[in-house]
């Protein structure tokens, strides 16, 4: 179980406001106050990535796995592997149904280059590695489907529904997975010093990738 010395929770709750201070009007992925067909169309984009993310997530996942030696965290992440799978197919039916091809989204090298480095980084250590996808990535990821679900609910009540049952509680478990690593691991000044770093990289790795985004986003790609 993670440890409850209260100088490493104190470290984990300061980090997680450093996260959400770094992403104060920097998710823009999507233009609350565009026109109703232009807001459509950014969600539409960012479903189709969503694809296209859920399955790099689950080869992440995997490729992790057996370069984690702590059992305590070991242990959750082959249900996160499956969630993450799962996703993919409930996105790409959802797409589907729209009359909008699944498979026709080319990532953006980017964001390609993205996940690649994050495959690379399971040799990195289990603190790291879960600092940067579960606890940062993934915090980010249920504030940004928060959004998501708010802005689509007037304009497509059936994909809201689908990320708010089906997608953001899964996404709220794998960022409490990050927290548990913390808590377990980010018992030392080097370690928290680690744990840091690896929030700030990957913050601004995913910054850069989302500018990249949103410009093809606002192309019509």
């Amino acid at each position: 179980m993670p440890t409850r010395d209260p100088e490493v929770e104190r470290f984990v709750k300061e980090l997680a406001a450093e996260n959400r201070a770094f992403w104060v009007d920097r998710d823009v992925r999507l233009d609350p106050g565009a026109h109703r067909e232009v807001l459509r169309s950014q969600i539409r984009y960012r479903m189709r990535q969503g694809v296209y993310n859920e399955l790099r997530s689950a080869e992440l996942i995997a490729a992790w796995i057996p370069y984690v030696k702590e059992r305590e965290i070991r242990e959750l992440l082959p249900r996160q592997l499956d969630d993450e799978q799962r996703h993919y197919q409930l996105l790409r039916k959802r797409l589907r149904d729209l009359a909008e091809d699944p498979d026709a989204y080319e990532p953006l090298p980017e964001w390609v280059a993205l996940f690649d480095w994050l495959v690379a980084c399971r040799s990195r250590s289990t603190l790291e590695k879960l600092a940067m996808f579960q606890f940062a990535g993934e915090t980010q990821s249920c504030e940004g489907f928060e959004t998501l679900i708010r802005l689509a609910e007037p304009l497509d009540p059936e994909t809201a529904h689908l990320y708010r049952t089906q997608i953001l509680p899964d996404e709220y478990r794998h960022a409490a997975i990050g927290r548990q690593a913390l808590l377990l691991l980010a018992d030392t000044p080097e370690r928290q010093r680690q744990a840091r770093e690896a929030c700030r990289e990957i913050n601004e790795r995913v910054f850069a990738a989302y500018r990249s985004h949103r410009t093809r986003a606002d192309r019509g790609a």
